[in-house]
């Protein structure tokens, strides 16, 4: 699945049908833009048909793609250029930095020592949240993520100094790759 020129991406449409394929035993890469999985269905407060709360769903398709081994996930990606034929395509994934690795445990220390506040794109910039941020309450992954906007100032040293996990990298630059689809 790929979040790239209006194609699904990591919504309720692109995690279905990445469920649906690795479930039958397809490797499955699910490559989305933003810093969570869930799309406009985990922005919402009601979803249709049954108008319940979004983590009716997403919390129980969060947990199958947890368990699920032939289903890898990569979020801030975005596919730069596909090349091949069917059966054997080349993927080049740019990876975009979170700045906080898979040491997070969702604390919210850093985002406790941060004091810049930013839009907040999950709300519609509708308010402001700080710098260091988890997306949203269940957010997969369930990770903080740092704003480059605070990159490289007083902020961003707070942040990392105040995790007592270690999960804060300010030194995580943006990647082209893995290729996880080679041969694909």
């Amino acid at each position: 699945m790929t979040d790239n020129k209006g194609a699904p991406g990591g919504g309720i449409s692109g995690l279905t049908t990445t469920l649906e394929a690795a479930e039958v035993g397809y490797e499955v890469f699910l490559v989305e833009k933003n810093p969570y999985v869930g799309g406009r269905v985990a922005q919402l407060n009601q979803y249709f048909p049954k108008l319940c709360p979004p983590t009716c769903g997403l919390e129980i398709n969060f947990r199958r793609i947890k368990d699920n081994p032939n289903i890898k996930v990569f979020t801030l990606a975005e596919i730069e250029k596909v090349v091949g034929v069917p059966g054997n395509y080349d993927v080049t994934v740019r990876l975009n930095p979170r700045y906080v690795n898979e040491n997070c445990t969702c604390c919210g220390d850093c985002a406790a020592a941060c004091e810049t506040e930013i839009s907040n794109d999950f709300n519609f910039g509708m308010n402001r949240h700080k710098g260091a941020y988890l997306p949203f309450e269940m957010a997969f992954p369930a990770r903080y993520v740092l704003s480059p906007q605070i990159i490289g100032t007083e902020d961003a040293k707070r942040c990392r100094t105040a995790c007592k996990y270690n999960a804060v990298d300010l030194n995580m630059i943006e990647t082209m790759g893995p290729n996880p689809f080679k041969g694909f």
